[in-house]
This record gives structure tokens, C-alpha cells and sequence, in this order.
């Protein structure tokens, strides 16, 4: 295990820190719902859902987190403007805690940030993402609104290697002429969490982990993302597991807890209903991190860190 030289930033969303040294605090963990093809859903265009089953996983998911002293977080996603601001009203209602607004359409991603800014739960919004194809029309809602957090992914396509991830947030490339840091912070963004971009096996992934350490090595920043999209695009193990399920949780759970032992701060780990095979396994990797890193001087900061629950 290692200690960053650079001093970690530390970012707080109520009662949820995210960032600092390895073994200071747990990762934060979000699960997914209102994803394409969520089964709760069944107008994903007018968000008409199932609000009992969908509290039942928030439920589920805080069960595990209160469980096991792993936070958690929402990510909600949206295919249309209306369904975001019925998700966002749905969840704001049963809970106070972090959420991501998160969307393929810049349209749904600007209504989330407006209706947040609105109904008064911004400070809990996390906007995902400011990325390379972040509009004109993003940037100015962001300026507007009154969220201060987003995720930047440092995804940079014409450079997937760690240096070209680093340059993408600091310098730009790729057709941005400034660095994405530097558009999120004229954005109004405060609290920056670096995504660090799965890219697949074979095309990058190596990068993909070695840049959660790079990140916070160089920039001192939160950084984490959704490897599980790694095996999720793996052809083969895609192939394999229509004929024996049981080959891809094993990829599934082991791609998030290969980032969280480099040093991720968060974990965007799939659909929310994988939280019953991710928060313990999470919580073991904490309680060795934390272990290892004590003989590095680094103590435990989170009041409910796993190694004070757990053993």
C-alpha cells in the first residue's frame, strides 16, 4: 500500500466524505437505477416507475452501506427531461442524501441540474459529467444553476494513455482548447471527483487503473469511475456468460475492487442491485487498506470506516 507526497482533497456531501489518503476513508459507493432497460421502468420517456420497488433498492443498498460502513450514493438516470425531474423529485422525497444526475442527453443533464437548483437539493447533486462533448448549451445551465459538484471523466480519444487522460483535464486536446479542470471551474464546479474512463481490455483498461493513481498522485483530486463497464464490454466473458452466469460476477465485483485497492475514492460500481455482493467485498479491501497504510503513518478518519465495524 502506499501515501500520496501530494496533499488529497477532501470533499463533503452531508454527511459523506470523499477523497484523502488510502485508508483515511472508505470509497463511496453508487449504485445505478432508472438505467436502459431497468425493469422498474416502464415509460422511461414520461418516467412512470414503480416507486415501491425503486425504494426498496435505495433501501437495500442503504442496508448494506449502514451494514457495513461503505457510503453510498445515487446514480439516477434519466432518458428524457421529464423522467429526470421525476426521479430526482422521487428520490429527493425519501432521502437526504448524495445523488448523480446522469444522462446520455446533454438536454436531460441540463433539465436534472435546473429542477435540482429548483426544488432546493443542489448542494446533493453531483453532475455527470463534464467530459470533451460538453456543450456550449451545459456549460451556461451550469453557470447558472447552483450546483457546485460534478464528475470530470478524463476521457481523451485521441490519447487513452495515462498521460493523455492527465492532459485532457489539465491542457485539453481532442478539440478542447483548455483543460477540463479548467471548464469545470468555469462552470462553477467546486467539488471536483475525477472519473478516470473505462476503457476496454486490450484498448486502454491497464491506463484506466493506473490513472486513479496518477490522479491523485499529480492533482491530488478524488478520482474513481465505473470499471465495470470493462467487463461488461469484454466480448469474450459476454459470449461465456450467456451459457454460465456465474463466470461474470466474480469480473464484475473484481474490476471495482482492483480500482479501490490503487486508491479509488468512489465507485460507480452497476445496477443497484448488485450492492448485496459489492458492499462486503468493499468493506474487506478497506479493512486491508487501512491495516497496511497504519505502518505509513495514515489513520483512520471515517467514524464508521469497516475496520471499526467489521473486526
Amino acid at each position: 500500500m502506499f501515501k500520496f507526497e501530494k496533499e488529497q482533497k477532501v470533499f463533503e456531501f452531508g454527511k459523506i466524505k470523499v477523497g484523502g489518503q488510502p485508508g483515511e476513508h472508505p470509497p463511496v459507493l453508487a449504485g445505478t437505477i432508472f438505467y436502459k432497460g431497468h425493469k422498474i421502468v416502464s415509460d422511461d420517456h414520461k418516467g412512470i416507475f414503480d416507486k415501491d420497488k425503486a425504494e426498496e433498492l435505495w433501501k437495500m443498498q442503504q442496508e448494506f452501506s449502514d451494514l457495513t460502513g461503505i457510503p453510498c450514493m445515487l446514480q439516477i438516470v434519466g432518458e428524457s427531461s421529464e423522467a429526470m425531474q421525476k426521479y430526482i423529485e422521487w428520490f429527493a422525497n425519501i432521502s437526504d442524501a448524495p445523488f448523480l444526475i446522469d444522462s446520455t442527453d446533454p438536454n436531460v443533464r441540463i433539465a436534472g441540474a435546473k429542477f435540482a437548483t429548483e426544488i432546493g437539493v443542489h448542494s446533493r447533486a453531483i453532475y455527470n459529467s463534464i467530459n470533451p462533448s460538453l456543450t456550449p448549451q451545459e456549460v451556461e445551465a451550469l453557470k447558472h444553476s447552483k450546483v457546485d459538484s460534478a464528475i470530470v471523466l478524463a476521457f481523451n480519444p485521441t490519447d487513452n494513455t495515462v498521460k493523455g487522460r492527465l492532459d485532457i483535464l489539465q491542457k485539453g486536446g481532442a478539440g478542447l482548447s483548455k483543460g477540463l479542470l479548467d471548464i469545470a471551474a468555469e462552470c462553477g464546479i467546486k467539488k471536483t471527483l475525477i472519473d478516470v474512463a473505462a476503457t476496454p481490455l486490450g484498448a486502454g483498461a491497464g491506463a484506466t487503473f493506473k490513472s486513479v493513481m496518477a490522479v491523485k498522485a499529480k492533482l491530488g483530486l478524488p478520482a474513481g469511475g465505473a470499471p465495470h463497464n470493462i467487463p461488461s464490454a469484454w466480448p469474450w466473458i459476454k459470449k461465456l456468460k450467456k451459457e454460465r452466469k456465474e463466470v461474470f460476477p466474480p469480473a464484475d465485483i473484481g474490476s471495482n475492487l482492483i480500482m479501490q485497492i490503487l486508491g479509488a475514492d468512489f465507485l460507480l460500481y452497476g445496477p443497484i442491485e448488485n450492492a448485496p455482493m459489492i458492499f462486503p467485498s468493499t468493506a474487506m479491501v478497506s479493512i486491508i487498506v487501512a491495516e497496511a497504510v497504519s505502518e505509513l503513518g495514515i489513520s483512520v478518519q471515517a467514524e464508521t470506516h469497516p475496520i471499526k465495524k467489521l473486526v
